[in-house]
């Protein structure tokens, strides 16, 4: 698809950030800036501060650890590009003068170039983006294009376009059967998809007689029907910014985030509803593909702020967990041993019994851990803030491996540990102050007062829950309680999954609370499973009827690092 520009004039910017979609400069504007030095300096001081935020809001990303978090390249590239085509145009300005520009203008009674050209910068649209972003949560991405292969509906690969004109003829055919689509802002971690337009009514009315009114309508009738986001785009009357909605409806089917599609979100600030019946229907045109859409709101102008004020993005941020922990936490065995490792809890001076007789040292694994412990101690960092006043259960499977473990290598205080975490031993039926107070005289880190120990134990039969619930009970369960027992069958038996983890994993499932663990590997087996069966039954859904999106999937809290016990001998494999 090529950009529809009927000036013929935009900066290198358009090409580089939106070749699938309308943008166009502010229009309403125009007649108050004739002057050339007027729009100029505008532009200068607006590039400039938009640049500046968002010098400021990688700063942010960096200093928190999430500049990776935040795809932003393209987004950045066509901003700075902006303000190199303005600094471009004021070194014409220095050249010709300011009274050979005025001169020029009423001589020819015609816009100068150098006007034009201001009036044609992309700043506008950049800025409409920014606005829309800093009203957003979550923000993923700004600029991100997303590939789906045409002959492949499950699968979407992002990133830029790496064909080669000297790739072989099978390899560029198969380029040739991909198609992109670019999604100004990804919000809400990666669930919502937003596009901004800053086309004006004007422009869209414009644009509706150069396609021809009759045949647009005719085929935008039809738009919520058709099935051809799958087939390559023809030369039809639709227009541009319809096409492109239903390229995103078409990639969002490639994409799940939390097992959920990506909603699509238009944002039309200079399109008003219910003033002329043809942009109504355009409108209407849009939301037929499944778009929500904004129409009519005035962006705030971009403001400096205050001397000395500091920038608030804070909302901004992506999530670093993506669930919310619940009133109860399921721990799975990788947590209960990170709670009562001596790693957990004492300095490494303090740390004598996993070390070699011969040469002093630690196990490789154990070392590594300690470095970590040194300098992000796990618990108050990562654990601690999420078990504060919550319920905390295990299942009886979980247990039952941290007490082998303890009993196979686990030293004095790791095992005085277990027995309070638990309530067992001598700590059987001690209040939760009791057993507070005895963890903190066997760790150098402060103890939360909410922390509820002991943890419950709770018996959980998988065979139990395995099988498929009839019709009949499945429909008597309000939609928040109904527990995906096929897809859960399906995905303990596609990764094998052990007793144990069969137990921890879909216990936590069933009960529709956050599972905390360090179990990476199976967290994202699991996820990955989740999101192939997901695709495969919407595929086979009869008639095309998916209710996919009520699915409830398993939440999953995962840490980042993890730790055994210290008393673990050298070269035995770790669980």
């Amino acid at each position: 698809m090529n950009n529809i520009n009927l000036d013929q004039h935009t900066t290198a910017s358009t090409n580089l950030l939106h070749p699938n979609t309308m943008t166009y400069p502010h229009e309403d504007n125009e007649d108050d800036l004739d002057d050339p030095l007027v729009l100029l300096g505008s532009l200068q001081t607006r590039a400039q501060r938009l640049l500046n935020e968002l010098t400021a809001y990688r700063a942010l990303l960096k200093a928190q650890n999430k500049q990776q978090s935040v795809e932003m390249r393209i987004f950045k590239r066509g901003v700075e590009s902006e303000v190199k085509s303005v600094a471009k145009i004021t070194q014409r300005f220095g050249v010709l003068g300011d009274e050979d520009l005025a001169d020029s203008a009423e001589e020819d009674n015609t816009e100068s170039p150098q006007l034009h050209a201001l009036r044609s910068s992309n700043l506008p649209f950049y800025e409409a983006v920014w606005v829309v972003a800093k009203s957003r949560n979550g923000i993923t991405a700004l600029g991100k294009r997303v590939y789906w292969d045409l002959n492949d509906s499950c699968t979407t690969n992002v990133g830029l376009d790496e064909t080669r004109s000297n790739r072989p003829a099978a390899a560029l055919d198969k380029a040739k059967k991909k198609k992109s689509v670019l999604v100004d802002i990804v919000a809400d971690n990666g669930m919502e998809w937003v596009k901004v337009s800053t086309m004006t009514e004007k422009r869209l009315l414009f644009e509706m007689a150069k396609e021809g009114w009759e045949a647009y309508g005719d085929f935008g009738d039809t738009s919520d029907t058709d099935n051809s986001e799958d087939i390559p785009s023809k030369q039809t009357s639709k227009l541009e910014l319809v096409r492109v909605a239903e390229d995103l409806r078409a990639a969002s089917k490639r994409v799940r985030v939390r097992f959920r599609r990506p909603h699509v979100h238009f944002v039309l600030p200079n399109i008003r509803e219910g003033v002329i019946p043809d942009v109504d229907d355009f409108v209407g045109d849009l939301r037929k593909t499944g778009a929500t859409v904004e129409c009519g709101i005035p962006l705030p102008a971009p403001a400096p702020a205050a001397a000395g004020e500091p920038l608030n993005f804070d909302q901004l941020m992506p999530a670093t967990a993506t669930v919310s922990p619940t009133e109860t936490i399921n721990i799975d065995c990788t947590i209960l041993l990170a709670l009562i490792s001596d790693i957990s809890h004492f300095p490494r001076n303090r740390l004598s019994a996993a070390r070699d007789v011969e040469s002093g040292t630690f196990h490789t694994a154990i070392s590594r851990q300690i470095d970590s412990e040194e300098l992000v101690p796990l618990l108050p960092t990562q654990i601690y803030p999420l078990l504060t006043g919550r319920r905390l259960e295990c299942t009886s499977h979980a247990a039952q491996r941290m007490r082998e473990i303890v009993q196979c290598m686990g030293t004095t205080s790791e095992r005085k540990r277990a027995d309070i975490i638990l309530g067992e031993g001598a700590y059987s039926e001690q209040p939760e102050a009791v057993l507070r107070e005895a963890l903190r005289e066997l760790s150098i880190h402060a103890l939360p007062e909410t922390i509820r120990f002991p943890i419950k134990l709770v018996e959980f039969d998988v065979e139990e829950l395995i099988p498929v619930p009839s019709t009949d009970n499945q429909q008597t369960l309000p939609q928040s309680y109904r527990f995906p027992s096929s897809i859960a069958s399906r995905v303990a038996s596609t990764l094998r999954l052990s007793p144990i983890n069969a137990s921890v994993f879909l216990y936590g499932w069933a009960k529709d609370i956050v599972t905390l663990t360090s179990n990476r590997a199976i967290a994202n087996g699991m996820l990955k499973t989740i999101n192939d069966l997901l695709d495969q039954d919407e595929q086979q859904a009869p008639g095309g009827v998916w209710e996919g999106d009520n699915f409830i999937g398993p939440q999953m809290f995962v840490c980042e690092t993890a730790r055994s016990l210290v008393g673990k001998a050298k070269g035995k494999a770790e669980e």
